[in-house]
């Protein structure tokens, strides 16, 4: 995609949310965030940078069994340019591979786009467990029951799945030679059978809880007390819903509602959960999206295509 296009996405993006979160101001009574409850705030907010690290963490580990290596360093920064582009493009999910491969590949001569697949499903499949798991241990309230009930039917269905792509991922390497010739020949050198080993559940585990935790943190900074399994249903389901549905970069919007109509499940009404939502997704969305931006910039810079140009305009 076209870097003025991106801008253009963040940009308008950025003017909607601002205006959606001028209406929630304006429409509900939210309490001030000061003291103790900024500081919580802050907190969840060098969380969410840490869990970055872990998934840098991650993808350095899947290019370690291809035979290669990356700095822990290049891998965070590939980390933030992947997670912003799954942010700030429609489904940017799909495209968060490739980013990540991008932005090591001045480090890295092979191809790495095998273990950013693999980083990426394995991220998601950590979400798929954490919202189905989560939702059998703390069943939602019974004041919705036909929704309540639904989403205890599910639950199960969403765990098994989320089981099968998390072990599914160490077959990345037999998957490759069903790939479209054109395709295979690009990424069957990097795409190895590796069974998730405790390192990597390790590194995927450390991103997920922290980012929930993020989540949990900025609730309760608002008087939102949620247990840590139903924080973690919640944050995981509305992630997975976010980041499956095509259509807003990120899932921004559809996120958002998600949150709300899950905690209106375990009892809260939208009229106490819409401040903190926007709060944490500040935190979530857009703290993240504009570290990607220097990440990213700084990776551009030390590339070989922006020495070119500098050399080509002496």
């Amino acid at each position: 995609m076209n870097p003025k296009r991106v801008f253009w996405i963040a940009g308008l993006a950025l003017v909607l949310y601002a205006g959606f979160a001028i209406w929630v101001i304006n429409t509900f009574e939210i309490p001030p965030i000061r003291g103790a409850a900024l500081g919580i705030v802050i907190a969840a907010a060098l969380i969410q940078i840490a869990a970055k690290w872990f998934f840098g963490k991650l993808f350095q580990e899947s290019i370690e069994e291809t035979g290669n290596t990356v700095s822990s360093w290049s891998a965070f920064k590939a980390a933030l340019v992947g997670a912003g582009v799954a942010r700030l493009i429609p489904a940017g999910g799909a495209i968060t591979p490739v980013a990540l491969s991008w932005t090591v590949r001045d480090e890295v001569e092979e191809s790495t786009v095998g273990p950013a697949i693999r980083t990426v499903m394995l991220m998601y499949a950590a979400l798929l467990i954490m919202a189905g798991g989560g939702i059998l241990l703390e069943r939602p309230e019974e004041a919705i029951p036909v929704f309540s009930t639904s989403l205890f039917v599910i639950a199960p269905i969403v765990l098994i799945i989320g089981l099968g792509v998390m072990f599914g991922s160490g077959r990345l390497g037999s998957i490759s030679r069903y790939l479209p010739r054109f395709i295979r020949k690009r990424v069957e050198d990097s795409m190895i059978n590796h069974l998730p080993g405790w390192k990597s559940q390790f590194f995927i585990w450390m991103r997920q809880l922290l980012e929930a935790a993020a989540f949990w943190l900025v609730m309760e900074a608002f008087g939102i007390s949620l247990t840590p399994i139903e924080a973690i249903a919640v944050f995981a389901g509305a992630q997975f819903v976010g980041g499956l549905l095509p259509g807003t970069p990120g899932g921004l919007g559809v996120t958002e509602g998600t949150l709300a109509v899950l905690l209106a499940a375990y009892g809260f009404p939208f009229s106490a959960t819409a401040a903190p939502i926007i709060v944490f997704r500040v935190v979530s969305y857009w703290l993240p999206a504009g570290l990607s931006f220097l990440a990213g910039g700084s990776t551009f810079l030390r590339s070989d295509e922006a020495k070119a140009a500098a050399e080509a305009n002496q």
